[in-house]
Parts: structure tokens; C-alpha cells; sequence
């Protein structure tokens, strides 16, 4: 039984490798005929696909010195026609960053990789540990030594007022796995990056606060601390340079010291408040972006309890509504302004936000919020703040939610990215 068992396995074995030798000639057949094509029936083409056919058309043909713009992935009613195969060193990673078409992963033992899944490329980021007061045990754990990571955030001890970090323990011990929830929140890439030339910026969870940088070009590239009081939530890199917004509102821009390497902060923008002052909504999140005409932008999201009402009375509830405000930073004037969206439209999520002109994008509809659940942590509910969805400003309301997922819900780990395809 074990012999015929071991015959059909391999005449099975056999047969596969004979299909993906077929399909691996077509594909080879294919390639070679487009490849002879004039460039303007290959732009045609492009022209022609929808966002996940022009990527796929693109990276399996290897064109990856193509130019393609930057390209939200559009939230269609349809289940997606094609998709992009990603390399076996993806599976198992969770996003926490996406910039210019970079993704920045992390795995279950909390290393950190940089990926560009339309061309291949990748490398990985220091290894955290190089953060002096970081330690990992045997590699399933990692413990945060309490007292010089206060000296770095606050200049001492901890402030009164601070919930965090009172009287507490001398370390503070993270499972590996626990890392992408509970340590890292964001990593934001410089402008271009590319294995052996790039500048990160790691925004670690609200409970840790404190932003840390690496820079490839240092000639042992290594995580750095740098003081952040009030902690950040939110961080582009812009005009050269990384801008921040603290939990308290305050913009600032990091500077680095050619000489110790550390990064600094400064105030570059009056503190970020709601435009108009309403007890019912709730600031919940900050955002940070740049307009397609260069400006430093804010996005705030707030959210609002209301009830909704049933057929009967019994049958209403409460739910959360959300809300999004945005203001443009007037740089002459030293003051935020409501922003005139005009043709641009804008993609917030905890993973990166980005601002595209709806001209040159099809399928974005101008003057809309597209908006991802980023609330990762709690109990799921049937609320707009735990859904993906399209927000317009003009209505003030969310007009359209993402659709649902086979088995009627969508998974709460790990928060949805935004991905903008660059092929250079």
C-alpha cells in the first residue's frame, strides 16, 4: 500500500511540474512577442488596464524601469480581476509603512524589512536591538530598560501629569510577536529610498511615544532615540526633511546633526486644533500629509455617537460616526486654513497618508477621504470608525464602505495599507 502510495505522489509531483513547465513556456511565448511590440502600443496597453491589471502587466513583464505615477488602489464594488503575486519573504509580515511605493514590514520576531513589491527589491532595516536600551532574551522576548528611555523622552523623570510612565517597574518586557502592536506604530522612509540609501523615521506606539531614526548612509547604521515630550503620532518626510505631529498637536520639523548623527526637533507651525469647537465629536486621530501643489496638510478624524433609529423604539442604537476635517498650512502667515481639496483626493490610514490628484487617477473621486480602519485594538463593532470607506467633504458623511469580505467580516490585525506602485 505504501509503494502505490508513493507511485501515485509521484506521478502527481510529475504532472504538476509538467503544468508549470507549460505555463512557464506560454508566459516565456508572451513575453517575447510583447516585448517586440513598438513602445507606443506598449503605452496603449497600459493605458488601456485598470490599477491591478497595469500593475500585474508591468512587474510580469519586467519592465521594472518603467515610470509609473503614483496609483491609489481605487475601492471598487467588484472583486478585484487580477492580482500581484508578492515574494515568499512578504508572507507572515505585517505593513506598518508605505511610502512611494516602499513597504516597511515586520515579521513575528520584530525585524524590520523595506520592500518595493513592483520591482523586488528589498533589504532589511537595523535590527532594533541597536536601540542601546532595547534587549532581546533568547529571541521570543524584548525588554525596554525604563530609566534611559525616560532620560531620552522626557530630559528626566517622567512629568506628574503623565498616565504612562509613573511609578512603574525598571523594565518593560515585549513578546516578539508583540512588537508590531505594541511597540511600533509607523515607519515613514525619506524621499526615494533604496537598499543602502534611505533616512527612516520609526514612530513607536502611544504608550512609548518617542520617535527613533536610521540612516543607511552611517557607517554602522543603527536605531537612534530622539526626545519627544509629548510623543508623535503621526510623521511624513517632506521637502527634505521628516515633519511631525505630537499627540498634542504640536508640528515640528527634525533637523539631523552631521556630527553625532542625532535628530532634533522645532516647532514649525501653530498647534493643530479642530477649526470649530463641537462637545458632540471627539478629536480622534492626526494626520499629516503634503497637498499636490507642496504644502504641508493636516487631517484631523473625529468621531460622533449618535443614535440611530430603528422601526421601533426598542430597536434603536448607538453608533460611531466619523468625521474628517482638513486644513492647509498658510507658511506666510503662520496659520492653518481650511483646505480647498479642489481636484485632489486624499488616502489616511495609520500606515501612510498621501494626497493624489483625482485628474490623473481614474476611478478617485475628487474632494473625498478614502479612510481605513486603523482602530486595531477593542472589540469590532458595526461602526464607521471600524470600517474602510470613502468620506466627502462637501456632504460631511461617508458615502460608500468598502464591500464586505466573504465571510462578512473583516479582520481587525492587521490595519489595511495604502499602496503606491513606483517601478523606478
Amino acid at each position: 500500500m505504501q509503494s502505490s502510495r508513493r507511485r501515485r505522489d509521484q506521478r502527481q509531483r510529475q504532472r504538476q511540474r509538467r503544468r508549470e513547465a507549460e505555463a512557464a513556456r506560454r508566459h516565456g511565448i508572451v513575453e517575447a512577442v510583447v516585448q517586440r511590440l513598438p513602445a507606443e502600443l506598449h503605452a496603449e496597453i497600459h493605458r488601456r488596464l485598470d490599477f491591478l491589471r497595469r500593475l500585474a502587466f508591468l512587474r510580469r513583464l519586467a519592465f521594472a524601469s518603467a515610470e509609473e505615477k503614483p496609483t491609489a488602489l481605487p475601492m471598487a464594488k467588484e472583486k478585484p480581476a487580477a492580482s500581484l503575486r508578492t515574494s515568499d519573504d512578504m508572507r507572515g509580515r505585517v505593513i506598518i509603512g508605505s511610502t512611494g511605493g516602499w513597504l516597511v514590514t515586520a515579521d513575528e520576531q520584530g525585524a524590520l524589512r523595506m520592500a518595493n513589491p513592483a520591482t523586488g527589491e528589498h533589504a532589511d532595516l537595523p535590527a532594533i536591538t541597536t536601540i542601546p536600551f532595547l534587549r532581546s532574551l533568547w529571541g521570543r522576548w524584548f525588554c525596554l530598560d525604563v530609566a534611559p528611555f525616560l532620560q531620552i523622552r522626557f530630559g528626566g523623570p517622567p512629568p506628574p501629569e503623565d498616565k504612562d510612565w509613573g511609578p512603574k517597574p525598571r523594565t518593560s518586557t515585549l513578546t516578539a510577536a508583540q512588537m508590531r502592536q505594541k511597540f511600533y506604530r509607523k515607519v515613514v522612509l525619506s524621499a526615494s529610498p533604496r537598499p543602502g540609501s534611505y533616512a527612516a523615521m520609526l514612530i513607536t506606539d502611544r504608550h512609548i511615544g518617542t520617535p527613533a531614526f536610521a540612516v543607511a548612509e552611517d557607517p554602522v547604521p543603527a536605531w537612534r532615540m530622539a526626545r519627544s515630550p509629548d510623543g508623535v503620532e503621526d510623521a511624513i518626510h517632506h521637502d527634505g526633511r521628516f515633519y511631525s505631529v505630537t499627540y498634542t498637536g504640536r508640528v515640528e520639523a527634525w533637523q539631523r546633526d552631521d556630527e553625532t548623527g542625532e535628530f532634533t526637533s522645532q516647532v514649525v507651525a501653530p498647534p493643530l486644533a479642530a477649526a470649530a469647537h463641537d462637545e458632540k465629536k471627539q478629536l480622534r486621530r492626526k494626520y499629516l500629509a503634503a497637498s499636490t501643489d507642496g504644502r504641508l496638510m493636516a487631517v484631523l478624524k473625529h468621531t460622533e455617537v449618535v443614535e440611530e433609529k430603528g422601526e421601533y423604539s426598542y430597536m434603536n442604537k448607538w453608533i460611531t460616526r466619523v468625521h474628517f476635517e482638513v486644513q492647509v498650512l498658510d507658511q506666510a502667515n503662520g496659520r492653518w486654513e481650511a483646505a480647498d481639496m479642489g481636484g485632489a483626493a486624499l488616502f489616511v490610514g495609520v500606515n501612510g497618508t498621501v494626497c493624489v490628484s483625482a485628474r490623473e487617477h481614474r476611478g478617485i473621486a475628487a474632494g473625498s477621504i478614502y479612510f481605513t480602519d486603523d482602530e486595531y485594538r477593542g472589540a469590532r463593532d458595526d461602526t464607521e470608525l471600524r470600517e474602510t470607506g470613502v468620506y466627502c467633504l462637501n456632504l460631511g458623511k461617508v458615502i460608500e464602505r468598502i464591500p464586505e469580505a466573504e465571510d462578512g467580516v473583516h479582520p481587525c490585525w492587521p490595519p489595511p495599507a495604502w499602496f503606491t506602485p513606483s517601478f523606478l
